[in-house]
Formats: structure tokens, C-alpha cells, sequence
């Protein structure tokens, strides 16, 4: 699946301080036989028959009962006839890629894939970025592309990197004999950024959905992580939330009605996910279609209208889940959020024991799932740091990825001395 080939791409060249010896170049290399099984089982994939739940004519009566049978025709159509992997995987491959051999506590060794914009600068500030799901590495790359087109690597202020999470695509699965939870990705996570040679000075953490909790687990748990930055906040409602909200602003109080509609329509599948993660990974893992259907369903809901995800990018995120494997090994997050985690008071984004004590910024996105209003979020940590955007949901640095530049480079600006 890969080659560790050496690379001379721009922005490749590790940091002075790495540890070469655990860390090798990497190339996406899809085998033949696996394109060819794959587009075998979606063309004999069957679509399910008509039926009233799945015509286009219930969202015109506001009635959103998940993908239509037209949409999920057209994008098997698509990704058959139309969509070429080889094409995707050449543009993965432009940006720099590597895997990194990382000791756990417990002496296994979990291997970390990893994506990654290296500056020659010497003063450059380290950031990683983590993704959530239905997402991938991938998700940043139209960010990667702004800073590419800004600086040229002699001058580029910061390091991006971009690791798959354990569990996800090209990195280790979790271990078959325990369980797995949000702060060992973490711990993972920040073994990555000292093999990285970060351990000195430090770096800041960034992330969206599930990697906004993995990022804020980041800066509550280790020093070396100076300040966080995060595009999603989601939180139960503070105990004066009836206080608060006659201070916000209309948006705000839709972007509070969007967070409990969720709940209350649009969180079935993190149930499925955290309840029944077995049974849900063994239907994603047997067809294409299948998995088209369910994570195709998140990048049309919860995108911004206004910026909708293209076909083709939704397509390449789900070829990543399929050709990796990784549909049942990305899904224990979801048992902290519905099994346990969900019990307790203030858990996950905003409990006690994850506030943030340390510079804390967030973007703040109207049609995000949950658009947690400052007045909220502000209560979860030391914060310094806020931006309001009148549009933009759930996948920023796909639908607006020049703002998310903006955002991340204001913010470090703001904290990094």
C-alpha cells in the first residue's frame, strides 16, 4: 500500500530537531487487484428500490429523511464513470507524506501516518491539525494549498502537520485486547510532535469535530502544547444558559436551535456508532455503496448550503475510508460520547477536568452542527482569542479554507511570543 521511498517535494525536509530513525517518507500506493475489487462491488452494488423516504420530494416538504435514491444513483454513476482514484491518489501524493514509528506507554509500537508542510524557517511555529470524522488527513489539504501559494517553504511561518488519528486510513488500528478512547489518540498524537523534535518549545493544537476534542485533551494534558485553537465547541447547555440567552444574537440563538435539532433528528448514526460500533463497521465495511450512503449523508447535511462539499472530494474521502479498511476501526470515539461520556455533566468538549488553562481560541461558524455561542464556549477555558463568521458549517477548511488560514494565522499571532 506503500513505498518509503525518500522525497525531495517542497516542504519535506524534517525539522532539524526530528528523529529521522522513526520517521520515513510515504506514498499512497492503491494495489490494482484492490481498484479493480472495488469497482466490481460498487457496479453490483444494487441501489434499494423507490420508496416513499427516499424521494427527492420529502425535503420539499421539509421532511429530511437522509439520502435520495437519486442523489446516491447519480454518485455511484459518478464514482464508476466518471471519478478516477489514480488521478486523487497523484494528488495526495504532491503533498508531503510520511509515517512515524511511535512507542506507546505500554511498549507497542503504533505507526502514525502523517501529512505535513515543513518550513526551512527556523523560528517557524508548530501546529497540528486534527480531523474528525467522516473526514481524513486529506480535509486540510485545501488549506495546505493557500499556504502554498503564500509562502514558499524558506519562509512559511509555521509547521502544519496533519496526522491520520489511530484508527484512521494509513495509521495503526487501535489494539484488539482494550479498549481505545479520545486521550490515547491523544497521548499518540503527542509522542508524534516530539518524535517531530517539538519537545522544546512547543506547538499549538487545532482541530475540528473529533479532532477538537483531541486537541483540547492536547493542551489540558501536556505542557509542550502551548495554546489551542478550535472550529468546534460542542457542549451541553451551561447551567445559565436561560441567562445567557437573552444576550445573543439571532444567529446565535438559530445556531443553538441547530445544535438541539441535531440531537434531536441528525445524531442517530453517532448512536449506531458508539452503541452498536460493531455491527455498523461490518456494514461499512461490505460495500462501497453502503459506505457512500452513510457518509455521503454528513457532507451534504452538514456542509453550509452556501458552500457546498463537491462530489468528487466527498468521493475521494470515502475512497480513502474503503481502500484503508478503516470504516469500523475509526468509530471508538462515539462510545465515550454515547455510552459513558454521555452521562456525566459537562462531558468531553467542556468538562472539569478539560478546561483549558492555557490560550484558547475559536471560530465560530453559523451552520456548524452545533454552533456553540461564545458566551458558552467561553466557559470552558482561558479565552483569548474569537472570530464570528456570518457563514460556514461543519467543514471549514474544505467550504472556506482561506478563512481558516486567516483565523489559525491571527490566532498564532495572538499567543505565540
Amino acid at each position: 500500500m506503500a513505498s518509503p521511498t525518500t522525497t525531495t517535494k517542497p516542504y519535506s525536509t524534517l525539522p532539524p530537531n526530528a528523529s529521522p530513525s522513526t520517521i520515513q517518507p510515504f506514498t499512497i500506493s492503491i494495489s490494482s487487484q484492490k481498484l479493480q475489487d472495488f469497482q466490481t462491488l460498487l457496479r453490483f452494488s444494487p441501489l434499494s428500490p423507490p420508496s416513499y423516504e427516499n424521494q427527492e420530494a420529502r425535503k420539499d416538504q421539509n421532511l429530511d429523511l437522509g439520502v435520495t435514491r437519486a442523489w446516491l444513483a447519480h454518485a455511484k454513476d459518478y464514482w464508476l464513470n466518471t471519478y478516477s482514484w489514480r488521478e486523487q491518489e497523484a494528488y495526495l501524493n504532491s503533498f508531503p507524506q510520511f509515517t512515524a514509528s511511535i512507542t506507546d506507554d505500554d511498549g507497542r509500537v503504533v505507526n502514525v501516518h502523517f501529512a505535513a508542510l515543513f518550513s526551512k524557517k527556523k523560528d517557524a511555529v508548530p501546529i497540528v491539525r486534527m480531523h474528525g470524522w467522516p473526514c481524513t488527513f486529506a480535509e486540510y489539504f485545501p488549506v495546505l494549498e493557500v499556504l502554498k501559494k503564500k509562502y514558499d517553504e524558506g519562509d512559511l511561518p509555521y509547521h502544519i502537520i496533519l496526522p491520520s488519528l489511530p484508527g484512521w486510513t494509513f495509521s495503526s488500528p487501535p489494539p484488539l485486547d482494550r479498549d481505545w478512547k479520545y486521550a490515547d489518540s491523544a497521548r499518540i498524537i503527542h509522542k508524534l510532535m516530539l518524535a517531530l523534535g517539538f519537545g522544546d518549545n512547543g506547538y499549538i493544537s487545532h482541530g475540528g469535530d473529533i479532532g477538537a476534542a483531541i486537541a483540547r485533551h492536547l493542551a489540558v494534558t501536556y505542557p509542550e502544547c502551548k495554546a489551542v485553537h478550535l472550529s468546534f465547541c460542542h457542549m451541553p447547555p451551561p447551567d445559565d444558559a436561560e441567562a445567557i440567552e437573552a444576550t445573543l444574537t439571532v444567529k446565535e440563538l438559530k445556531g443553538v436551535q441547530r445544535a438541539d435539532e441535531f440531537t434531536r433528528t441528525g445524531d442517530a448514526y453517532g448512536r449506531m456508532h458508539g452503541t452498536r460500533t460493531a455491527t455498523i463497521g461490518h456494514v461499512l465495511s461490505s460495500s462501497p455503496l453502503a459506505m457512500l450512503a452513510w457518509i455521503g449523508e454528513k457532507y451534504l447535511e452538514w456542509a453550509d448550503p452556501a458552500h457546498p462539499i463537491p462530489l468528487p472530494t466527498i468521493l475521494t474521502e470515502v475512497s480513502l475510508f474503503w481502500f484503508t479498511e478503516c470504516a469500523g476501526t475509526s468509530l471508538y470515539t462515539y462510545r465515550e460520547d454515547y455510552r459513558w461520556g454521555v452521562n456525566q455533566k459537562g462531558y468531553l468538549h467542556n468538562a472539569e477536568w478539560l478546561r483549558i488553562e492555557k490560550p484558547f481560541g475559536y471560530s465560530y461558524f453559523p451552520e456548524e452542527l452545533a454552533a456553540i455561542p461564545k458566551a458558552w464556549a467561553e466557559k470552558t477555558g482561558k479565552f483569548v482569542w474569537f472570530r464570528r463568521h456570518e457563514e460556514g458549517g461543519h467543514y471549514p477548511a474544505l467550504e472556506m479554507p482561506e478563512v481558516i488560514v486567516g483565523d489559525v494565522e491571527d490566532f498564532v499571532a495572538s499567543v505565540w511570543k
